[in-house]
């Protein structure tokens, strides 16, 4: 009996027909999870480059607009949001124009003290408008199995104004 464990052992050893369904069965959940990752690292990744597009835009707009401070925040908040001054669908689904905050910065000195010209002005300051915005990318998919929470994707710009 013993002999004849030894020998099916043997023919066992030999045989190289179930070598590859053991190797797939063995790698097959990580490159399922590699994959996964990749999709949903691309999505935030698109999502952060919407965000940075929106917030962008805004603060062009306000840095060249020349009506009074709230009609045009209100339009730039839309405009970063939605693509578009009225109206239009967001840029991102469940972005909100209570997410944008706009303000002005206080005047920057147009040469720092070490006499570097940051600048190009007439005038020894000059007006920035700061619009930033938090998005909370909640739906992280396979990423929150894997012990990731809430993810907040935060996007700032500064433009020099030349309206106002």
């Amino acid at each position: 009996m013993l002999t004849a464990i030894r020998q099916i052992i043997r023919r066992f050893k030999r045989d190289d027909n179930g070598a590859v369904l053991v190797e797939m069965t063995l790698v097959t959940p990580f490159v399922l999870l590699l994959s996964a990752g990749v999709f949903e690292f691309s999505n935030i990744l698109n999502t952060r480059m919407l965000l940075d597009a929106g917030v962008r835009d805004a603060a062009r707009y306000m840095a060249r607009c020349s009506s009074d401070w709230n009609t045009c925040s209100g339009y730039a908040t839309n405009l970063a949001v939605k693509g578009v001054i009225t109206g239009g669908s967001a840029r991102v689904p469940g972005w909100t124009t209570g997410q944008v905050t706009i303000r002005k910065s206080k005047s920057l000195q147009a040469i720092d003290p070490a006499g570097t010209e940051l600048y190009l002005s007439a005038t020894s300051n000059v007006d920035v408008v700061e619009v930033s915005t938090t998005f909370p990318y909640a739906n992280l998919g396979l990423w929150s199995y894997l012990g990731f929470g809430q993810l907040n994707l935060t996007v700032f710009h500064q433009e020099r104004v030349l309206g106002w």
